[in-house]
């Protein structure tokens, strides 16, 4: 197999603080069956237990992930070795247990609300396709993804978007200086293949700006043809790092629901993320999304 493309930054200066460390290293999207190894499948394993909320025979998993058999067997009685996954032997299924909930749940009671809750209330309440995602060098990347209905296009967490053209990468952006923006088109420009035309600096700005002033940003058929994207901020910093929310529609229906989805964004943002002083939520969803894993060979949202 050959050895991957990493894509490097170049460093850059922000105001009063010098030359900053070289943007993360980024190892390009490659189709399910063609990672890095172990560690890389063991986390995909995880995520897909995470979307498809079951337990899971070898099989399942197998076809799930493009997998081989024999090494997926092999993966998952080591993860049930390890004490992360439940073996049925009876039913030979597999499934997370609490050992793989209390990795993250330090993390979990934030200050300002609940994450999964508040995706969960966004995706039940749109229809449709709720992301997290935050910066991960010069692209945005999902780390969650609720889903209320089936979605036509391909969607995992992990997948890494383009940060100047998807609509949470833009968001992410809103909250940069313009020289550490200059220096991110300039990045990406130089290593992007998969588009025609390069990022327009001075249109991009223009869009950073109105997203400053409104709150939200869009990407209209811009990544994935037919699908579409509303995000805004998730207001203050989890470890440190920006936050962005999306709600993917099909761009058929988006002129319809734009002004819906964007209240509802804006609506569910201030409940379960309100200003000092007032109330914050205190029970879950009563439902909970059940979305599958959907498997696409093409780029989704």
């Amino acid at each position: 197999m050959p050895k991957k493309k990493m894509i490097n930054a170049d460093t850059h200066s922000t105001k009063g603080s010098g030359v900053l460390p070289p943007l993360t290293e980024v190892v390009p999207d490659e189709p399910y069956g063609k990672t890095l190894g172990s560690s890389h499948r063991s986390i995909e394993v995880l995520e897909l237990f995470a979307v498809e909320k079951r337990p899971l025979t070898v099989s399942d998993v197998s076809e799930k992930l493009a997998y081989p058999q024999s090494s997926t067997s092999v993966l998952l009685h080591g993860l049930s070795d390890l004490g992360y996954l439940h073996h049925d032997r009876y039913a030979r299924t597999f499934f997370p247990t609490l050992r793989v909930s209390f990795l993250g749940m330090w993390l979990h009671p934030l200050d300002q609300g609940n994450l999964l809750d508040f995706m969960e209330t966004l995706a039940r309440e749109s229809g449709h396709v709720a992301m997290l995602a935050m910066r991960n060098g010069i692209h945005a990347q999902y780390i969650h993804i609720i889903s209320e209905r089936p979605s036509r296009v391909g969607l995992k967490p992990g997948l890494l978007r383009p940060i100047c053209r998807s609509a949470v990468g833009k968001v992410l952006l809103s909250t940069m200086g313009d020289d550490e923006i200059a220096q991110i088109v300039r990045n990406v420009n130089a290593v992007e293949v998969d588009f025609a035309s390069p990022i327009d600096m001075n249109s991009l700005i223009v869009e950073l700006q109105d997203c400053r002033k409104t709150g939200f940003a869009f990407s209209i058929d811009s990544v994935t043809p037919g699908s579409s994207v509303i995000a805004a901020r998730i207001p203050g910093y989890v470890g440190s790092a920006t936050l962005a929310i999306g709600v993917a529609v099909h761009t058929s229906e988006l002129r319809e629901a734009r002004a819906a989805v964007m209240a509802l964004i804006g609506k569910t943002l201030a409940s379960y993320f309100p200003a000092e002083g007032q109330a914050k939520p205190k029970s879950r969803p009563t439902k909970v999304p059940q979305g599958g894993y959907l498997v696409s060979k093409k780029n989704s949202v």
